[in-house]
């Protein structure tokens, strides 16, 4: 018991990482640096991991490459324009306009390392959260 009351007891904190907020943001930066890597490397690819059965019926963890779809577009003039996504909602942070002009690729991964910083300093939040649509409520009946 002597060893217990040397130590400091405190309340229990609140855990921040059930906030939907920071998992929403979190989300979409992983989407963004994933568009950061195609667009500085066109062979480009995210590893995932997926169980696979032999021809002997036993399992093995195996590595596959899994599609990154490309978020930009270039026009016939040589313009590039990026399109943000939210699964697979299209996120417009204004109202009225759904991409951003970038002008010529090459500046490409500067406006995508300008949409990561602003996404994790909470500037697209709302943009998400109206992507994301309303929350459904699942009534169950009680038995």
């Amino acid at each position: 018991m002597s060893a217990l009351k040397s130590l400091n007891f405190v309340a229990v904190p609140k855990s921040t990482s059930s906030d939907p907020k920071l998992a929403r943001r979190a989300k979409l930066v992983t989407q963004l640096e994933q568009q950061l890597g195609l667009a500085k490397d066109e062979n480009f690819y995210v590893r995932r991991q997926k169980w696979v059965t032999q021809e002997d019926g036993t399992k093995q963890l195996v590595d596959r490459p899994k599609r990154v779809k490309r978020w930009w577009r270039v026009d016939g003039s040589g313009n590039c324009y990026l399109i943000l996504r939210y699964g697979n909602k299209i996120l417009s942070p204004t109202p009225d306009k759904g991409a951003i002009g970038v002008g010529e690729k090459v500046k490409l991964v500067g406006v995508l390392e300008a949409v990561i910083e602003a996404t994790k300093s909470g500037e697209l939040d709302v943009a998400i959260e109206t992507a994301q649509g309303p929350k459904r409520i699942i009534k169950r009946k009680a038995a």
